[in-house]
């Protein structure tokens, strides 16, 4: 049984914001974000742009380099936290609608940095069980959100470091696909605990109607969300069950390039072993993160000499996931 990534194709919010102005917004010196995120520039989605139109987009991309047609999707698994126009319907049935396609599998599963990898575990799970039941299957997994309508402008903890778009990857068990990237494994678990809630986005609809909207926006508490992304190391080998990760590309969640810098004695690799770019060039897109890196990588030939390229994603609801693939 074989099940592999054979599309891969994404869009960015079409507003461009350079960390220059940000500082300036916030009477900061200039190179203070780079210092403290890494980003260079944030994408914005603007006023005549729709996360649910750009996902239609990235996913007819996706399908045409895979060479499949929407007649032959047999389903779509998303990950978005609630930044569509609506919190019901979620976005894979509107994803759906967009596409014209009816009477499929359509799913939103997770959310936050590590939904699109677990998106992708959904995807994968789902091929096992066609394969077993001798059926060949087509699924989108779209990852995406449109994070800064949850964000209160006037906050420099988020104003630096979040950007709008989304990812789409093909993922098929057809034994007769070629290329791309072959799935070995995909796990994912969250550390609940205490601090389950360290970052937040309260229910509009479970507060007081004299709620002002900074109460109902994205909550991180800064040190608890740091110290998390730090200690992820160790659940990353667990997940994976690699003894070293020589013979790896890694693709983490751009989270924030300290935290990524964090993971290169953790893991015990060298620094051209980890993808960085994207929070330097794009800023952290949250769940799609994963699936622009794996696109950028394998488009610069990043992963042409690794054995295994192993995304690692990590975040809201402290969940951490990877997923380990090999060129197909």
């Amino acid at each position: 049984m074989k099940i592999r990534i054979v599309g891969l194709a994404h869009r960015l919010g079409s507003t461009v914001i350079e960390a220059e102005a940000i500082e300036q917004h916030f009477n900061r010196d200039p190179g203070t974000i780079a210092a403290l995120s890494g980003v260079s520039r944030l994408h914005r989605i603007a006023e005549h742009e729709d996360l649910v139109i750009l996902s239609r987009e990235a996913c007819l991309d996706a399908l045409s380099r895979a060479g499949i047609d929407r007649s032959q999707v047999t389903g779509i698994f998303t990950s978005c936290n609630p930044t569509t126009d609506y919190l019901i319907p979620s976005l894979a049935p509107l994803v759906a609608q967009k596409l014209d396609i009816t009477h499929v599998l359509a799913i939103n599963i997770g959310m936050g940095c590590a939904g699109g990898v677990q998106a992708l575990q959904a995807a994968y799970n789902q091929c096992v069980v066609d394969s077993h039941n001798g059926k060949t299957s087509y699924y989108l997994v779209v990852a995406g959100d449109h994070t800064s309508r949850m964000l209160d402008k006037e906050s420099w903890k988020t104003a630096i470091l979040f950007s709008d778009g989304v990812s789409a990857a093909v993922v098929t068990n057809d034994e007769r696909a070629q290329g791309g990237f072959l799935i070995e494994q995909v796990r994912s678990e969250t550390y609940a605990g205490e601090s389950v809630d360290v970052i937040n986005l309260p229910n509009c609809l479970a507060l007081g109607p004299d709620t002002k909207r900074s109460e109902i926006l994205l909550h991180m508490r800064g040190r608890g969300v740091f110290e998390f992304g730090t200690r992820i190391a160790p659940r990353v080998k667990e997940l994976t069950g690699f003894s070293n990760f020589d013979d790896c590309y890694i693709i983490p969640h751009q989270a924030n390039i300290r935290m990524l810098n964090e993971l290169i004695p953790n893991l015990g690799i060298n620094e051209d072993q980890l993808y960085r770019d994207g929070i330097t060039r794009i800023g952290n897109i949250s769940g799609a993160a994963c699936f622009l890196g794996l696109e950028d990588a394998e488009r610069r030939g990043l992963t042409d000499s690794a054995k295994h390229i192993l995304l690692c994603a990590f975040g809201a609801e402290l969940q951490v996931a990877v997923a380990i693939l090999r060129r197909g």
